[in-house]
């Protein structure tokens, strides 16, 4: 299948989201497609899939111009997306999430979910894809969630395949399964489109490379044709961000203590777990996803309950006390997946960027809102963080998916509270985005403050832990001082017991 689009322009309101780009997408191609956020990336993508009107320009398939009413005119046509905030149903099995809206039917009209989960088990095991078809959906992690929209469009067998940051959340072994299945269908002649920020799998894997910046196509060439620096400098518009130096500094007080901690999960429970995190420290978690750090993380904010153990939070213990105290007492959240629990979005940036500031004297007056007061802050973190959005008055809803993950970032660190559990933090956002969110980590580190730091980007933690601990199998297997850390040996405590769990990556 053969992509030619030409002078696609698509418009917002008074925001023009991607201005005149013209684009080929080659069979047999990974076609890497990067930018800032907020660079027309995924709308452009979406456009391509028919979530979006196009206001100008043309789609082109094997060069007979098409139209699309709806995505099913495009799924028809042979084109498959992977949305970086998932398409799928909290409430029904994998199975049922897979087949939705592309049921088989059997005999006197019934579903054949029978010859669904037979052809899915051999889809799955060609591809190197593992899940179980019978889980309900929203006890997956977002890693399986991940798994489950790859399942989905290799059902309905695409020939041009659409990833939206696919790789954001998935662990290094998983991200190497991915990888495989990707080439897979390079060899099976169908083109792949891979939306990222991670430079480094850009290289590894993309066979063409086009940049994005303010809504233009700023480049496009052969990967052989550039570099990675060169195409860094086209993201930024310029030069790159110097590294960030973590400077020495003794930590001060215990501001989150953890005493034999245990959680309840499917199987066998986390824990027990002990771990000290003091003032103008950064510790970092690391490990292969499904190894408990979701569940301690849930623990240790008070969306879910211990099974036994005690936590204490700037010396008063909170195991007992529910989301809203731990928030009061000085514990700020950054979650790992924005969409569902860090915004509400429907509401608009304004009023997400004050949600747990609206008790605050400088926000109310008396049981009213200050809402001057708030849209204030609201610009402000529009401002300090680079939010692509029309204003404080927008909808969440309508911003692309890491200026979602910038305004999660800004509200928490602007808290200023004594602990801050940051998971994942990065996840989506460009390169100028996580240079500006690792220094605001590593300001707050060296003011005081207490910085958990959840993260499967194994670099992320190397760079910005004074102490890293590693977890397998729902306990803590090893602890490394930040100036000893290296992927080999962090790595090595990830995945010495879990290899063979895992199963050899080709």
């Amino acid at each position: 299948m053969r992509i030619a689009l030409s002078g696609v322009t698509v418009r917002f309101g008074p925001v023009t989201a991607v201005n005149q780009v013209s684009l080929g997408i080659e069979p047999g191609e990974i076609h890497a497609l990067v930018g800032e956020n907020g660079a027309g990336k995924s709308t452009l993508m979406n456009m391509l899939f028919g979530l979006v009107t196009p206001a100008e320009g043309t789609i082109a398939i094997d060069g007979v111009e098409r139209r699309w009413a709806s995505p099913q005119d495009a799924i028809r046509a042979g084109l498959g997306m992977v949305h970086q905030h998932f398409m799928l149903q909290d409430s029904m099995s994998v199975l049922e999430n897979i087949v939705l809206c592309a049921e088989p039917v059997g005999r006197f009209g019934f579903v054949d979910f029978a010859g669904a989960r037979a052809r899915l088990d051999a889809i799955a095991e060609s591809h190197g894809v593992s899940i179980d078809l019978d889980r309900q959906l929203g006890r997956l992690s977002v890693g399986e969630r991940q798994a489950v929209e790859i399942l989905k469009v290799l059902y309905r067998e695409a020939d041009l395949l659409i990833l939206d940051e696919p790789t954001a959340v998935l662990t290094p072994q998983e991200k190497d399964r991915l990888f495989d299945t990707l080439r897979s269908f390079r060899a099976a002649g169908k083109a792949i489109v891979l939306i990222t920020h991670k430079l480094d799998e850009v290289v590894e894997i993309a066979d063409r490379v086009s940049v994005m910046r303010a809504g233009r196509l700023v480049a496009s060439s052969p990967l052989a044709e550039t570099s990675k620096e060169e195409i860094a400098r086209g993201i930024v518009g310029g030069a790159l961000p110097a590294p960030r130096i973590r400077k020495a500094q003794e930590p001060g007080d215990v501001v989150l203590a953890v005493d034999a901690l245990t959680v309840p999960r499917r199987g066998q429970d986390v824990g027990p777990i002990s771990f000290d995190l003091r003032a103008g420290e950064i510790v970092g978690i690391a490990g292969v996803s499904g190894n408990g750090q979701a569940e301690l993380v849930r623990a240790l904010t008070g969306l879910e309950r211990l099974r036994s153990g005690a936590i204490s939070l700037c010396g008063q213990r909170i195991e007992k006390r529910d989301v809203g105290a731990r928030r009061r007492l000085g514990l700020s959240y950054i979650p790992e997946d924005r969409q569902r629990m860090g915004l509400a979005l429907g509401a608009s940036v304004t009023e997400n960027a004050n949600a747990g500031r609206d008790d605050r004297k400088s926000f109310t007056i008396g049981p009213f809102l200050r809402h001057s007061a708030m849209a204030r802050f609201a610009r402000a973190l529009i401002d300090n963080y680079r939010i692509r959005v029309a204003g404080p008055r927008a909808a969440a809803a309508t911003m692309s998916g890491g200026n979602k993950q910038k305004l999660v970032v800004g509200r928490e660190l602007g808290r200023s509270t004594p602990l801050v559990i940051a998971e994942n933090p990065t996840w989506g956002v460009d390169i100028g985005a996580i240079d500006f969110i690792h220094g605001e980590l590593m300001r707050m580190r060296d003011a005081g403050h207490a910085i958990l730091l959840i993260s499967t980007e194994l670099d992320e933690v190397i760079a910005l832990s004074d102490r890293i601990l590693v977890m397998y199998d729902g306990r803590v297997s090893g602890e490394v001082a930040g100036g000893e850390a290296s992927r080999e040996r962090v790595g090595a405590l990830m995945t010495s017991r879990a290899a063979d769990a895992l199963g050899k990556v080709a």
